[in-house]
């Protein structure tokens, strides 16, 4: 049974294997962490038609600096993958004024063979996401940005801060809280626009 739930390699394991000569398993990185990180440089506000050049980009460099990565520090590679990705999109956007398009990223599907009982919860739960997605574009990238990493739940506060340059911990919750309260307040500002006009 223990075998099994450890099937899977850790980023870890793989970085290892990869620093002594497997670079095949840099395969296994990109395709567990792509959609992930493609959806963190959106949050940044990096326009759409860059994500997958930016993205790409990571990758390679990480691969090229692939030695240079130090398992035995106790860094996990994830973090490493996000600063890599935060940084090359800063340089990017520098000089650029864009809100980050948000409608590709991660809404749900009807499933094919829902049962008639269950569409209108689906379409409802779809256009709350919605909502949620238009509220994201009115928060700054910083806010975006803060957000998107406190919701990745393998990320630790303290990843968070690493990644960000965050002074502290608690300058971190600090920034996801405020965050969070403008969000809510363009959701519910979203959503009173929205039954004003259906009425």
């Amino acid at each position: 049974m223990a075998s099994a739930a450890r099937a899977e390699p850790t980023d870890e394991e793989l970085v290892t294997r990869i620093q002594r000569g497997n670079a095949e398993a840099f395969a296994a990185i990109f395709d567990r962490h792509r959609a992930r990180l493609g959806r963190f440089i959106r949050s940044l506000g990096v326009p759409d038609c860059d994500v997958d050049d930016l993205l790409g980009e990571t990758f390679c460099r990480a691969l090229a600096r692939i030695q240079e990565f130090d398992v035995s520090r106790g860094t996990r590679y994830l973090t490493y993958l996000y600063a890599i990705a935060r940084n090359l999109a800063v340089d990017r956007l520098r000089g650029r004024y864009t809100v980050a398009s948000l409608e590709d990223v991660g809404e749900p599907e009807p499933a094919d063979a829902v049962r008639e009982d269950a569409i209108v919860e689906q379409i409802y739960r779809m256009e709350q996401v919605r909502l949620i997605w238009r509220a994201m574009e009115r928060l700054s990238a910083s806010d975006r940005e803060i957000l998107t990493l406190s919701y990745d739940r393998e990320l630790s506060c303290r990843e968070i801060q690493a990644i960000t340059g965050k002074p502290s911990i608690s300058a971190v919750t600090t920034h996801v809280y405020k965050a969070m309260r403008k969000l809510r307040a363009h959701v519910d500002e979203l959503a009173k626009a929205s039954t004003v006009g259906q009425s």
